[in-house]
């Protein structure tokens, strides 16, 4: 499988990579999850984002996704994060055909240097090439490596000239006959193994290492060379070497119309290859999978089509390869999760053995018991024989051992009682007896017995015939062991009727026995599944926080301000700031059909409800939802009243930022209740998208509905914006000319009467300086403690203390500070404020004078271009669904901050009030809350309901960013099925007044 990025896929990985983020700021680092080589680095300007994918060795290339990082950056990312953090970048290059990729940052203020050779590296320079920090420390001497890696030595693998040259350099070796036997002769001098011969495939490659391996091999198949022969056959075959030549030109050829190419519209390829493990008998998905990922190219790798490849082809090299190691990590996480449910069953499946095992002895606990007890009992002639002859035995005093000798020698005599006795255990008063396990054999055989004991007389000895002790012995040993034997203890002191009862008690207890274990064995299971359940859940939890990958949606021009939608429909957007208040007013902003609801109260929000029709009115519930919205940043939610009302009003002068002149009447709105909600808009796929967008077009047709003029709108904020503009040049200049004069007669008045007194306003060092309260009785303990030194004494009392050089440094600082006119640093700042006024209103006009390309995306991406279409924002929205259908596909769902009664008809909305909850806090909670109504839904068997877990996508950070409040306390989910518990505060809250400002 391949992994690493060769030469040529850096070429064109870099390219595309320069076009996406030339000019782009850092806007931070992260360790990604996956390993702890991997970074993500976030570049961002205004209303665009690119995520890049690095790999230290492996891979560099822009994602589409949202990847896991870790909360905490290691040491090295935290340096980069220190140096680069904000940072432009103004180049990105490839060293020559190396795969060395270097960034710079700042014009030249530091590079990023990525190395993709042997196992990788990542490194930074200052703008003199000084290594500052790096990712992995190298040996040179045991690695075989050129250059000096150590902190503070200058990296040597290139110099400034790299950034200088802005053409791609291009290869002009002619791979003729004679070049190809040079590298032969070449080759066989530096050769050190004479028996070691190269390929002619290898051949090519050694010496021609820009060109992919792959791509030589393609070229060499094409014209009938096998990649694989003796290089030497060169130099017999001419036929060979020309079309060998001819396959390199082929290869060179490739290689230079893959570098021409526009830059992203290089075609990849994937290679997949059919997966061993695929269960036909299931649909191919993500957990089963037809097809596992092999290799990427940006060539068709015709060389490995076969009946178990497939080829898939994609448009762009770089989404070619975030698609390839996407998918790959995916399948990784699928595969874990897998083996993770493996384990599991295996653990479970082990406890209901082991109880089973448990059960099963019990079982056959009680069946040899009870066969036990009827064999004594089928036996008990015999038994009370062999009784009756160890008594005897006992009886007469022989010793213990001599018995145990006594019954060997007369098994060996054939004696049938002795054979019986397999052991003896006299100190317990129990012998071991061994019964056949065979009625039918035994039926009449008591009669066969012919003696009841054995004789102690003396004249029996060994003397009898060995012979026939010996075959009668064996006769008898191969008579047991072809029958079943049980041995069966017995207690002499017991008849045989009682050592039978002991053996039938046995099975009754192991019987008890085993109904309790078998209630404790069900109990043990369903514990033991309960907690495996549990784990389970946990690490899916655990791995859909850490390892779900998410595809990056496009966002809607709205999504970065404050924003939702009323309950009629109404786009309601806010600023987060004065900027960006100013930027919805002059870009986004109809002053004949949109409105503006604010309040009196400081830090309230200015909420603009956009209108997009002419002969349409916003209904009264907009604006009271508008007017909630615009308290809920205000004290009126932290001490749910409102507790002071201040107006203000404008002149005709230029305002600052942030601030809106309200020209038109002002319409007070009714008391209001402070209640907020959170929601959920689920953003609709393509298909689903598209049919919403043209359902609400044809309803606004049918209802006759005029849009407004867009081009008119802009047309006179241009004019408006440029009226400023005017105003503050020509305030500019006449500033300038005043000051000029001013210095001028001062100059003048100094010459002509430097004794005259000159009248002027008091500076504030001069001013009479309030007293504080307690300084007077300081300042006297002070006087009393020091006031014998004098300055000399004092000087060399600071001096000794060490805080005389920061006296003299504050000194020099208040006499610099003192001898400027802070007249003229007044006015220096009037015109550097007028200055960033001019700069801004300039760069307003650019924008909307360049208003219509910024939302032009591209032809390619039809959905990306719906989305950013911002004349036609009120047919977006209709494909934010807050309640979808059952034949409704969404593919994303979007958090959202609203007053309650605009959250009326969504399906996942929580009930917020103010309260003691922090943030994170209530974001969490909510989303637990979200997570309780998916089960709601399920067990009420609603039409639709999260099947895809979108909600354990949910980024919280992009949640927090949507809240306008900061202290919260959850009520109610609004499910009919169920109440939630309220946490945070309690229930009262008051409402505040809003008014709207129509512009």
């Amino acid at each position: 499988m391949k992994q690493r990025v060769s030469s040529l896929d850096l070429k064109i990985l870099i390219a595309e990579l320069k076009k996406s983020i030339h000019n782009y700021r850092l806007q931070n680092i992260y360790n990604l999850v996956a390993n702890n080589r991997s970074f993500l680095l976030k570049f961002s300007i205004p209303d665009s984002k690119v995520n890049v994918v690095l790999e230290s060795g492996f891979k560099v290339y822009m994602t589409d996704f949202q990847r896991p990082t870790q909360p905490e950056p290691s040491n090295f990312t935290s340096k980069l994060r220190k140096h680069l953090k904000t940072k432009r970048v103004t180049d990105i290059k490839q060293v020559g055909d190396d795969r060395i990729v270097v960034f710079e940052f700042g014009d030249g203020l530091y590079y990023l240097v990525l190395e993709f050779f042997s196992a990788g590296n990542v490194i930074l320079l200052d703008e003199n090439l000084k290594i500052m920090t790096i990712y992995r420390f190298v040996d040179t001497d045991s690695n075989s490596i050129k250059g000096n890696y150590d902190v503070g030595s200058i990296y040597n693998m290139f110099d400034k000239s790299l950034f200088e040259d802005s053409c791609v350099a291009l290869h002009d070796e002619l791979y003729d006959e004679d070049t190809l036997l040079k590298w032969i002769e070449d080759t066989n001098q530096t050769e050190r193994e004479p028996k070691k011969v190269l390929s002619i495939e290898k051949l090519c490659f050694q010496n021609a290492a820009y060109l992919s391996s792959d791509l030589i091999h393609i070229s060499l198949l094409a014209n009938s060379v096998p990649p694989k022969t003796s290089c030497l056959k060169l130099l017999e075959d001419d036929q060979l070497l020309k079309f060998t030549s001819k396959s390199m030109k082929d290869s060179k050829a490739k290689y230079d119309q893959l570098i021409e190419t526009p830059v992203g519209e290089v075609e990849g390829y994937i290679l997949s290859r059919k997966n061993e493990l695929f269960d036909t008998e299931k649909d191919a998905s993500a957990d089963n999978l037809e097809y596992v990922y092999h290799e990427f190219h940006p060539y068709e790798p015709s060389h490995k089509i076969n009946d178990n490849v497939k080829i898939e082809c994609f448009k762009g090299y770089n989404k070619t390869v975030d698609k390839f190691f996407t998918a790959i990590e995916m399948s990784k996480v699928s595969l874990g999760r897998q083996q993770q449910k493996a384990n599991i069953s295996k653990r479970l499946q082990y406890v209901k053995d082991e109880h089973s095992k448990k059960l099963q002895v019990l079982d056959e606990v009680q069946a040899l018991n009870n066969k036990k007890g009827t064999l004594i009992t089928y036996y008990n002639e015999k038994i009370e024989e062999c009784k009756r002859a160890v008594q005897e035995l006992i009886d007469q005093k022989m010793d213990w051992k001599n018995i145990e000798k006594y019954i060997k020698v007369q098994k060996d005599r054939g004696n049938e009682t002795a054979k019986m006795i397999k052991s003896l255990n006299l100190i317990k008063n129990e012998i071991t007896i061994s019964l056949v396990d065979n009625e039918d054999e035994y039926d009449g055989d008591e009669d066969d017995m012919e003696e009841s004991g054995w004789s102690t007389d003396d004249s029996d000895s060994d003397s009898d015939s060995d012979s026939e002790s010996k075959s009668d012995s064996v006769n008898g040993s191969s008579k047991i062991q072809a029958t079943n034997v049980v041995d069966v203890v017995i207690d002499i002191t017991l008849s045989a009727f009682a050592n039978a009862s002991r053996y039938f008690d046995a099975k009754k207890t192991a019987k008890d026995k085993q109904e309790k274990t078998a209630k404790n064995a069900a109990l043990a299971i369903r514990s033991s599944e309960q907690k495996i359940q549990n784990d389970l859940k946990r690490m899916e939890k655990e791995s859909k926080q850490n390892v779900e990958f998410k595809q990056l949606r496009p966002k809607f021009w709205f999504e970065k301000f404050f924003w939702f939608i009323s309950s009629e429909g109404y786009l309601c957007v806010a600023g987060r700031d004065d900027n960006q208040v100013d930027s919805i007013y002059y870009k986004y902003f109809d002053n004949e059909t949109d409105c503006l609801v604010s309040n009196d109260l400081e830090n309230c929000l200015k909420v603009f409800i956009k209108n997009p029709y002419k002969n349409k009115d916003i209904p009264p519930t907009t604006y009271m939802q508008a007017g909630i919205f615009s308290l809920s940043t205000t004290k009126a939610w932290d001490n749910k009243m409102v507790t002071r009302s201040s107006k203000k009003d404008f002149d005709g002068t230029i305002l600052p930022t942030g601030l809106l002149n309200v020209n038109k009447e002002r319409n007070y709105l009714p008391p209001c209740q402070m209640v907020m909600g959170a929601g959920l808009l689920f953003l609709a796929d393509k298909e689903t998208f598209t049919r919403y967008r043209e359902g609400k077009k044809q309803r606004d047709g049918e209802l006759e509905l005029i849009s407004g003029s867009k081009s008119k709108g802009s047309a006179s904020k241009i004019l408006e914006l440029k009226t400023m503009l005017a105003k503050l040049q020509d305030a500019e200049k006449s500033d300038t000319g005043e000051s000029v004069n001013e210095i001028e007669t001062e100059n003048d008045e100094q010459k002509s009467s430097e004794n005259d007194e000159v009248i002027m306003a008091p500076l504030p060092a001069q001013q009479t300086q309030t007293t504080i309260r307690g300084k007077k009785n300081k300042l006297k303990k002070i006087k009393e403690k020091y006031g014998h030194q004098d300055d000399e004494e004092r000087r060399l009392r600071m001096a000794v203390l060490g805080t005389l050089k920061q006296v003299e440094d504050k000194q020099k600082f208040e006499d610099k500070k003192s001898n400027e006119d802070p007249r003229m640093s007044i006015a220096a700042k009037k015109r550097r404020k007028r200055q960033q006024q001019i700069n801004q209103i300039t760069k307003l006009i650019d924008e909307l004078e360049n208003k219509g390309d910024e939302t032009d995306v591209g032809e390619s991406d039809e959905y990306m271009n719906l989305v950013n279409d911002v004349d036609n924002y009120h047919l977006n929205i209709s494909g934010l669904l807050g309640a979808p259908k059952k034949t409704d596909v969404v593919s994303d769902c979007i958090p959202v901050f609203a007053p309650w009664s605009a959250l009326n008809k969504y399906t996942y909305k929580v009930k917020l009030q103010p309260g003691n909850l922090k943030k994170g806090k209530t974001v969490k909670d909510i989303v637990e809350t979200f997570k309780r109504r998916t089960g709601e839904l399920i067990k009420d068997e609603s039409d639709w309901y999260d099947r895809d877990n979108k909600i354990e996508l949910i980024n919280e950070q992009e949640f927090m960013m949507a809240l306008t409040a900061s202290k919260f306390k959850i009520g109610s989910s609004g499910s009919s099925s169920g109440k939630n518990d309220s946490r945070g505060g309690n229930n009262r809250s008051k409402g505040g007044k809003a008014k709207s400002k129509k512009k």
